[in-house]
């Protein structure tokens, strides 16, 4: 029979709680805003899309915080948050409304708008943080390659949103998920995530 650990209990409590409410204020101030970008803001469809977005994002800081805190992981969980990761980021890179060809190949426009309008700082925000969590993908490569990724892969990005009409051809977004892979690739070169 297992012995009681009422510290280990309070510490899981302590990171539900806390990853609960990082998840909602998330979702309140960041994610709702999105939702239009891809439902229309009516209906049953924009209900259940609201829904699975606040149940994934708790669900996602939850475990999140989990990880820092307890620096480890086990395999079924980390797949599935892998698998979670992948499909957001697909879902909102890629499956926006419909919209014409743009090319802002000028960073200061986006500079500039990010410290003038709420909205834009906010996307800025989620764009360099949406690919802190590919530098785990790339934590083992050199610099060199990983410098070569961190261009190749938001440039790819870019490319296939402009050409789908699903987004425009910015280069100061390719500037902040360039930022965000290496950030995440420090990050994860420093942290060891244990995965058992």
């Amino acid at each position: 029979m297992k012995k009681f650990n009422g510290k280990k209990l309070w510490k899981n409590f302590a990171i539900a709680l806390s990853g609960a409410i990082i998840g909602y204020l998330l979702y309140y101030f960041v994610i709702i805003e999105a939702i239009p970008l891809f439902v229309e803001s009516s209906g049953i469809k924009y209900i259940a899309v609201s829904i699975l977005a606040l149940v994934i994002s708790i669900a996602g800081c939850v475990a999140a915080l989990g990880l820092i805190i307890n620096k480890k992981i086990n395999k079924q969980l980390f797949f599935i948050l892998c698998a979670a990761y992948f499909a957001v980021l697909f879902a909102v890179l890629f499956l926006r409304f419909s919209i014409e060809r743009v090319f802002i190949f000028n960073p200061l426009t986006g500079l500039i708008d990010t410290f003038s309008n709420r909205e834009m700082a906010l996307q800025s925000i989620m764009n360099l943080a949406a690919f802190i969590p590919m530098g785990y993908f790339v934590r083992k490569l050199t610099y060199n390659k990983l410098f070569i990724f961190s261009i190749v892969i938001p440039l790819a990005i870019e490319l296939i949103q402009v050409a789908a009409k699903r987004g425009f051809f910015d280069v100061f977004d390719i500037l902040l998920y360039f930022i965000g892979i290496n950030i995440g690739y420090f990050i994860f070169k420093k942290w060891q995530l244990i995965v058992e």
